[in-house]
């Protein structure tokens, strides 16, 4: 209809409870990463009594701060299946933006180049933003924590790329696959799945 005017409407939201979703997430405000805290603040109390005891002169106290000392890199596989659930990364993105337990957040996009090696860039599309290599994940001191956001059923999973970042990246600090699809298709999937309890050991 030549008359017609285009009307936005809202999409619907994939989450059903964002806020419910932040709330289970929140003991993530209480994970401090192994690694040595890099920062330092000064501990007024300890430098108040410190130099109460020097009779006036100020010696500082220094604590290390290793509050949300951890960095969160959220992945999106962007093989082809998965534009589909572009909506849910950016809802994902928000509520761990508002969580409070990282430092940082950094997005990312996993591609498979042309001759199948996996590869990261700033953009969903291939041609987007510059690919650069899987090395751009990893971290070795261990304050990076990644959740990768997968179907499991791209290019990258049928030729093994995909378990070889993760295990790589495993090696490093922690790794979590989001699985958007119902767990009934996960056997459908190059990512096999065994149920289990995992905890973190203390000390």
């Amino acid at each position: 209809d030549p008359g017609a005017l285009p009307v936005g409407v809202p999409a619907a939201a994939v989450l059903v409870s964002p806020l419910r979703l932040q709330r289970a997430l929140r003991p993530l405000q209480a994970y401090r990463t192994g690694a040595a805290p890099r920062r330092q603040a000064l501990d007024e109390g300890a430098t108040a009594e410190l130099t109460a005891r020097a009779g006036g002169l100020v010696l500082p106290v220094f604590r290390p701060v290793t509050r949300r000392d951890a960095l969160l890199q959220l992945v999106l596989d962007a093989s082809g299946s998965m534009r589909v659930w572009q909506r849910l990364f950016d809802e994902l993105r928000e509520v761990f933006g508002g969580l409070g337990a990282f430092r940082d957040l950094h997005v990312r996009y996993l591609h498979a180049t042309e001759d199948g090696r996996a590869a990261v860039s700033r953009s969903p599309r291939r041609d987007g933003a510059p690919l650069h290599s899987t090395d751009r994940l990893v971290d070795a001191t261990g304050r990076r924590v990644t959740l990768l956001v997968s179907d499991c059923a791209g290019p990258l999973w049928h030729s093994g790329a995909a378990h070889r970042t993760l295990h790589r990246l495993a090696g490093q600090g922690p790794v979590a696959v989001l699985q958007p699809l119902p767990q009934r298709l996960w056997p459908r999937t190059r990512l096999h799945v065994t149920f289990g309890e995992l905890r973190r050991g203390q000390g």
